[in-house]
C-alpha cells in the first residue's frame, strides 16, 4: 500500500489544494465585487455599489446581491436597484476564454429609489456635462412659459434698456458734433467785416475813377472792380456750399428726429410682446405646460444613451483579430466551430421588476460583445398585467448591431389604465403646475435610433384628470386664467414626436388641451395685454420725453448757424457790384 501511494506527495497535494480553496474563498468574491463596482462606476459616472458577490462552483456561476446604480444627476437617488442577479457560465467556453452565460435571472429590479448616502463621485472623477446643449435646444424648440416676475410697467422698465434712450443720446451727440463742425467752418467763412471791406474798396474805386486819370484811369479802375466782384462771388459760393451742406445734414437729423419720436411706441410694442402673452401666443400652450417634463425625459434618456454608447458600440466590433505568428513558434489552431462565439454572450436573462405597485416580468436574449460574429441582435420583451396600480404594460424591441453600417435600436410600448398622482409638469420658482391625479387610458409609442438619427412618436389619452396650479401670485391675470381653465379639464390627449439627431433633437408636443386653454384664456390674455401695453406706453413716454426733447433742442443750434450764413449771403449779395 505504501508503495502504491506516495504519502508525502499526497499530503503536499492536499495542502496546496486547501490553500487554493482558501484563497478562492477569501479573495475571489471580493475581486468579483470590485470589478463590478469599478466597471459600473466608470460607465455610469456615479457610484455603482454591490452588497456582495458570490462565485459558485457547482454549477459554475456568479451571484450579485444588492446592486445599486446611482443616478448621476440626483446622487441621493438610485437610477436602478437589483435585489439579486444570478448567472450560470458555460465551463467549456470559459476554458477557451469565452464568457458565455447560459442563463441569467434578475429579481427585485426597481427604478428611481432613494439612497441613504450620496452616490456622487469626487469632482475629479465626474463626467463632463454633455446635456447642456441638448437642454438648450429642447428649451428653444418648446418655448418657455412667460415670466411672471414683472407684474407692472414700472418693474418691467427697471429691468429693460429702452432703445429710445439710446437713439436719443446718439442723435443728440451727432447734432452737437455737427454743430461744432459747422461753427468752426463758419469762423473760416467771409463775415460782415469781409463784405464791409469789399464795400469800402468799391466805394473808394468809384470815387477815385471820377477825380483823376481821365479815360485810361477809369478803364484801370473797372478791372479792379471786376476783380473784387469775382472775389465776392467766390466768397458767396463758399457760403452757399456751407448752407447746402448744413441743409442736407439738418434734413438727415430731421428724419432721425421724426423716427425718434416713433421709437417710444416701438419700445412699448416690443416690451408688451415680451411680457404679455397674447391670445395668439398660446396656440401651443401644451408645449409650455407639458414640455419641461417631456424635455427632461428626453434629455435624461439621450444622456444615458450617449453614456452607454461606447459599450453598445462594442457589440459591432469587427471579427476576431488574426493572431500574429512569431517566427520559429507555433500557433494555437482553433478549428472552426459550427457556430462562432463572441467573447461575451448572455444567451437568456429573465428579469422581474417593480412597476405600478406590482411585478412585471421580462426577458432579453443574445446580449453579446459582437453581434456581427453571433449573427443575432439583442432582443427584449417586458410585460405586466393585473398590476396593483396599473392595467397592462408591454414593451419590446431590439438593439441591432449585426450590420455595423446600419445599427438600429428600437423599442415599442403600450400602457393601459396607468394611474398618475402628484405628477409635476411645470416647476418654477414663481409657478408650478401639477397633475394631482389622472389615468393614462391608453398610451402607444415607438422610439427608434438609427445611427445618430432619432424617430419617436408617442400618443396618449388621459382621463379622470385633476390639475393644480400653485403660485404666490394668485391675483395675476395669467395665473388666475390658467387655474380656472385647467380646473375644468377632465380628459385630454397628448402626442409627442422626436426627430433630429442625438446631439440635436427636435421635439413637438400637441394636445387638444391647446384649444381649451386658448378659448379659456383668450379674453383674459387680451385684457391683460391691452392693460399692460397702455401702462408700458405711458411709462416709456415718461422716461423718454426728456431725451427726445433734448435731442430736438440741438437742432436750434444748427438753425442759428444757418441763419448766420444766410445773413452773410444777403450781405455779400448787397455789396456785389452790378
Amino acid at each position: 500500500m505504501n508503495r502504491l501511494i506516495r504519502w508525502p506527495g499526497l499530503a503536499a497535494f492536499v495542502v496546496i489544494a486547501a490553500l487554493c480553496a482558501a484563497v478562492w474563498y477569501l479573495v475571489v468574491d471580493y475581486a468579483a465585487e470590485y470589478m463590478v463596482e469599478r466597471t459600473g462606476t466608470k460607465a455610469v459616472g456615479a457610484k455603482v455599489e454591490l452588497a456582495s458577490a458570490d462565485l459558485i462552483l457547482f454549477p459554475l456561476g456568479l451571484q450579485l446581491n444588492g446592486l445599486q446604480v446611482t443616478n448621476p444627476k440626483q446622487p441621493m437617488r438610485n437610477a436602478l436597484v437589483a435585489e439579486r442577479i444570478r448567472m450560470t457560465f458555460n465551463p467549456g467556453h470559459l476554458i477557451k476564454g469565452k464568457t458565455v452565460v447560459e442563463d441569467m435571472s434578475a429579481t427585485g429590479l426597481a427604478f428611481d429609489k432613494e439612497r441613504t448616502t450620496s452616490g456622487a463621485l469626487p469632482e475629479s472623477e465626474k463626467f463632463s456635462e454633455k446635456g447642456a446643449e441638448i437642454r438648450e435646444r429642447l428649451r428653444s424648440k418648446l418655448g418657455e412659459f412667460p415670466s411672471l416676475a414683472a407684474k407692472n410697467a414700472k418693474e418691467i422698465l427697471e429691468n429693460e434698456k429702452l432703445a429710445t434712450i439710446e437713439e436719443a443720446e446718439a442723435l443728440k451727440a451727432d447734432i452737437a458734433s455737427a454743430r461744432e463742425n459747422f461753427k468752426a467752418r463758419l469762423d473760416e467763412l467771409p463775415d460782415k467785416e469781409t463784405f464791409q471791406e469789399y464795400k469800402a474798396r468799391i466805394k473808394k474805386l468809384r470815387a477815385d475813377s471820377g477825380l483823376s486819370g481821365g479815360v485810361m484811369g477809369a478803364i484801370g479802375k473797372v478791372d479792379e472792380v471786376r476783380e473784387i466782384r469775382q472775389d465776392i462771388k467766390k466768397d458767396l459760393e463758399a457760403l452757399r456750399s456751407a448752407r447746402e451742406d448744413l441743409s442736407r445734414i439738418r434734413a438727415e437729423f430731421q428724419e432721425r428726429l421724426k423716427d425718434l419720436k416713433n421709437a417710444p411706441a416701438r419700445d412699448a410694442e416690443r416690451l408688451t410682446e415680451k411680457y404679455a402673452l397674447s391670445p395668439e401666443g398660446i396656440g401651443n400652450m401644451s408645449a409650455l405646460v407639458f414640455g419641461p417634463r417631456y424635455a427632461q425625459w428626453v434629455e435624461t434618456s439621450l444622456i444615458w444613451y450617449q453614456r452607454l454608447s461606447p459599450y453598445l458600440a462594442g457589440m459591432m466590433r469587427a471579427g476576431e483579430k488574426e493572431e500574429k505568428r512569431r517566427r520559429g513558434e507555433g500557433i494555437d489552431v482553433e478549428f472552426a466551430p459550427r457556430r462562432q462565439i463572441p467573447e461575451y454572450w448572455i444567451k437568456t436573462a429573465d428579469l422581474a421588476m417593480e412597476v405600478g405597485g406590482g411585478t412585471a416580468t421580462g426577458q432579453f436574449q443574445d446580449f453579446s460583445s459582437n453581434q456581427q460574429v453571433l449573427g443575432r441582435p439583442l432582443v427584449f420583451a417586458f410585460s405586466g398585467s393585473g398590476l396593483k396600480d396599473a392595467g397592462t404594460l408591454a414593451a419590446e424591441g431590439h438593439l441591432d448591431r449585426t450590420n455595423p453600417k446600419s445599427p438600429e435600436d428600437l423599442v415599442k410600448f403600450n400602457l393601459k389604465q396607468y394611474p398618475l398622482s402628484d405628477f409635476t409638469l411645470l416647476d418654477r420658482q414663481d409657478l408650478a403646475v401639477l397633475l394631482e391625479s389622472a389615468r393614462v387610458g391608453n398610451a402607444n409609442g415607438s422610439i427608434r435610433i438609427a445611427g445618430e438619427k432619432l424617430d419617436a412618436d408617442i400618443q396618449a389619452v388621459f382621463d379622470t384628470a385633476g390639475f393644480k396650479v400653485k403660485s404666490d401670485q394668485a391675483d395675476n391675470l395669467l395665473i388666475s386664467g390658467l387655474t380656472d381653465t385647467l380646473q375644468n379639464i377632465r380628459s385630454f390627449d397628448l402626442s409627442a414626436e422626436l426627430g433630429g439627431t442625438i446631439g440635436k433633437p427636435d421635439v413637438r408636443i400637441a394636445s387638444d388641451i391647446d384649444d381649451t386653454l386658448k378659448a379659456g384664456l383668450k379674453q383674459t390674455l387680451a385684457k391683460r395685454q391691452a392693460e399692460l401695453k397702455s401702462d408700458i406706453k405711458r411709462a416709456v413716454a415718461r422716461q423718454t420725453d426728456d431725451a427726445v426733447e433734448s435731442a430736438a433742442s440741438g437742432m436750434a443750434g444748427l438753425d442759428a448757424i444757418k441763419e448766420a450764413i444766410q445773413e452773410r449771403l444777403e450781405m455779400g449779395s448787397s455789396v456785389l457790384p452790378g
